[in-house]
């Protein structure tokens, strides 16, 4: 069984009631919902607590959920984001942000790892880093969900109330920033996120 048929049917065993099957997904979903809290909220106690509502909100609803099983991970981070935001909000820690999209989101990258773990110029993997940090909060958020976490445009998009067409132009223009701080030590770059850029020709 592989693991789009083996999500299929935990959900459906956990639709029916089985705790097994909820505690399956509490399992496989555990770790990204918290290195993506943790991005998003330094406070890991408060992201925990944000983390066991999800689930258990996830538990109370399951008869009337309509969620299908290949969005449940963005279900999942949606629900996580929007909770986390509300206790922050009641916290008073948003006063010095605009708005919540504007949470300074500070990831570690796969993206990152895998151009380092390819190149041994230590050159090429501070100026990745570098390019990293220097990026708008809200393209490091589109680009880490992208490349981390596997999700569409679109599911990208409602997490960071933006339209589809933004989403890809801030995942374009990360990747250009990047590609233009590497200067002409780009081939690597190119050769592994092309398939990440194809869509906006």
């Amino acid at each position: 069984m592989n693991h789009n048929d083996l999500i299929h049917s935990t959900w459906k065993n956990f639709q029916s009631g089985k705790r097994e099957a909820f505690a399956h997904l509490y399992n496989i979903y555990l770790n990204p919902l918290y290195f993506y809290g943790t991005k998003l909220c330094k406070d890991e106690g408060l992201v925990k607590d944000a983390i066991q509502e999800v689930f258990i909100d996830l538990y109370l609803k399951r008869e009337k959920n309509k969620t299908n099983p290949e969005n449940l991970k963005f279900y999942l981070i949606l629900a996580l984001k929007r909770n986390l935001i509300r206790k922050l909000k009641k916290n008073r820690k948003l006063l010095r942000y605009n708005s919540p999209s504007e949470l300074m989101f500070e990831p570690e990258y796969c993206i990152e790892k895998k151009i380092i773990e390819q190149e041994t110029d230590n050159e090429v993997s501070l100026g990745v880093f570098n390019a990293l940090k220097k990026l708008p909060a809200k393209q490091k958020e589109a680009i880490y969900l992208r490349f981390n976490e596997s999700l569409e445009y679109n599911e990208i998009a409602e997490l960071l109330n933006i339209s589809v067409e933004s989403v890809r132009k801030q995942v374009y223009r990360a990747l250009k920033k990047i590609r233009e701080s590497l200067g002409n030590k780009t081939m690597l770059f190119w050769l592994t996120f092309s398939s990440g850029i194809q869509s906006f020709y």
